[in-house]
């Protein structure tokens, strides 16, 4: 049987008409498909730019800087009666500027005001937390809380809580303080009776000083 005239005539049209409707949804996707892939670009491109050139090493400059606050301090409230210069030797690494020019000059001294005092100190943080990082200048300010524990000669023992705030700058990739101050006097945490000196190894004294001088004990 021979097609009908009319009826070929409108699968012709409707031919077209179907490859145009395809052709358009085939555009449509290839757009979507460019914009999403330009998307993905431009925030992963801004992604790559904030870890890596700016959030990234941010974050590591204040991990960096506050650890290296928890580890002066510690270091500068830590003795060793039985290695005085030892003791003080590691504090004065954790220094810089004026104040490491101070405990350079006064060195002997504080060996022997250490060995006279006889007290044995040992720290640890209780707490540490920066309040200013400028990661450009590789500057830091940091609050650390210690908890102190001496040991005196006749073997009683107390433990005294300090609060300090030391100005942080990086030398040669290590951070160091520059400036240490205490807020407020040492807290007694027990009934062992009062803090066998104002300060530590190269601790400030009880009223902030750029450059604190070692105290009795330090």
């Amino acid at each position: 049987m021979s097609p009908d005239p009319a009826e070929q005539v409108t699968t012709e049209r409707a031919a077209p008409a179907s490859s145009r409707v395809r052709t358009a949804v085939t555009a449509a996707a290839a757009v979507l498909l460019a914009v999403s892939l330009g998307a993905a670009l431009w925030f992963g491109v801004g992604w790559a730019r904030a870890a890596f050139l700016t959030d990234g090493p941010r974050a590591e400059a204040r991990d960096s800087a506050l650890d290296g606050a928890r580890q002066a301090a510690l270091n500068m409230t830590t003795m060793n009666i039985d290695d005085v210069p030892g003791s003080l030797a590691t504090a004065r690494s954790s220094m810089t500027g004026a104040i490491l020019d101070s405990a350079t000059k006064n060195q002997q001294q504080a060996e022997e005001l250490a060995a006279q005092a006889g007290v044995r100190m040992e720290a640890k943080v209780l707490g540490a937390s920066l309040t200013a990082l400028n990661s450009e200048e590789d500057k830091a300010t940091a609050l650390v809380v210690l908890q102190v524990t001496e040991q005196r000669k006749d073997a009683t023992a107390a433990q005294f809580r300090y609060t300090w705030t030391l100005d942080m700058t990086q030398v040669d990739d290590v951070w160091k303080v520059e400036q240490v101050a205490s807020l407020g006097q040492p807290v007694q945490l027990d009934g062992g009776g009062a803090p066998a000196a104002p300060g530590a190894p190269g601790a400030p004294a009880e009223t902030p000083a750029p450059a604190p001088a070692p105290q009795p004990g330090s």
